[in-house]
């Protein structure tokens, strides 16, 4: 054999080496990935069938109205216990809407930036200057403060590009009473995939119905009343809304607590076997519809409107459900100040 047959030989052999150990790689991977898939969801019913949890007492929702203390227990999932389950590898917040009562204390990610969580950075982001909403939030440098307005149109610039937030981020937590169903696709259609989402729903529409405010960035600033303020069942999108938003990018719904919604990756929830509601209506039901503090809140508005509630069980039987309901919701339509018009939305069954 000359050299030159030699060296066709050997890098024949290299080469069957190499081939055999990518096919074994590969194989490997394939494995992994059908075990992971295989891997059943962990998936509740009814409440008895929930995975038992501490209660605590959410102060927040004594916000409602006249709800005495010992009706503020939940046995919710906190973002502190579901980032204790999951442990992320980078831990960080983008927190939009993070003005608080008490300087904070009363957000849902104070616990996981207090002093005892160091390794928490955060980005949070509100309109808000007064820093009697803020005072209360650590002081490191880890955790900045931006007074900023965000708008579906520019969340993704002049947030989450302006200040270089990993597309992989831990948790987005948003509280802004009006658009956060537009602002959250925006988010979501940038490339941005945070593990969990802490969001406000508007729970005057419960599931199946898809209510949403559609957003107008040539008429943000003129509508009256503003969708945040007191007077209207427009403040957010409807519980269903969100779900459907979230469907495509692979997020599941965690948990409903009174007004708040947690939805996190599926494959997360999969892998963790952290266990969710069944769908929607379960999950409205046991966590906002039987809430403690519910019958001590229905003169709030922003959770109970009875006479939207009529009319949803009345449209409910009709075979023009929107019609219907688009004439009942109108009433309660904020009002451009330069065209007169009504607010546009959409309402589905």
């Amino acid at each position: 054999m000359n050299i030159c047959q030699q060296k066709s030989s050997k890098i024949l052999g290299i080469a069957i080496i190499l081939g055999a150990i990518a096919f074994f790689i590969r194989l490997r991977t394939q494995e992994q990935l059908v075990g992971f898939q295989s891997k059943p969801l962990q998936v509740w019913y009814t409440a008895e069938q929930r995975f038992k949890r501490p209660f605590y007492i959410n102060r927040d929702h004594g916000f409602c109205g006249p709800c005495p203390e010992d009706k503020q227990l939940s046995y919710a999932w906190r973002l502190v216990d579901i980032v204790a389950h999951i442990s992320p590898k980078f831990p960080f917040i983008v927190n939009i809407g993070a003005a608080s009562i008490e300087g904070g204390r009363y957000d849902p990610t104070y616990s996981l930036l207090s002093t005892t969580n160091l390794s928490f950075g955060a980005l949070l982001i509100d309109p808000i200057t007064h820093p009697s909403f803020f005072n209360a939030y650590p002081n490191r440098s880890n955790i900045q403060i931006r007074h900023d307005a965000v708008w579906p149109e520019s969340v993704v610039k002049n947030i989450f590009e302006k200040y270089n937030i990993s597309k992989n981020f831990t948790i987005l937590k948003i509280d802004i009473d009006s658009y956060e169903c537009s602002v959250i696709e925006s988010i979501l259609h940038g490339g941005f995939r945070p593990l969990v989402i802490h969001t406000e729903f508007n729970p005057i529409f419960p599931p199946p119905i898809i209510f949403m405010p559609i957003y107008n960035s040539t008429a943000k600033y003129d509508w009256k009343p503003p969708l945040w303020s007191t007077d209207g069942p427009f403040y957010g999108c409807s519980l269903s809304a969100l779900s459907k938003l979230f469907r495509p990018f692979n997020y599941i719904l965690l948990e409903i607590d009174f007004w708040d919604a947690i939805y996190i990756q599926y494959h997360i929830a999969q892998s963790a076997r952290i266990q969710v509601p069944a769908n929607d209506d379960i999950a409205y039901k046991s966590g906002f519809s039987a809430h403690t503090c519910l019958p001590y809140c229905r003169q709030n508005i922003k959770l109970y409107n009875k006479r939207i509630e009529t009319a949803i069980r009345t449209a409910s039987n009709l075979p023009n459900f929107t019609v219907y309901m688009t004439n009942i919701i109108d009433l309660f339509a904020p009002v451009s100040s330069k065209t007169n018009v009504r607010h546009p939305y959409i309402i589905t069954s």
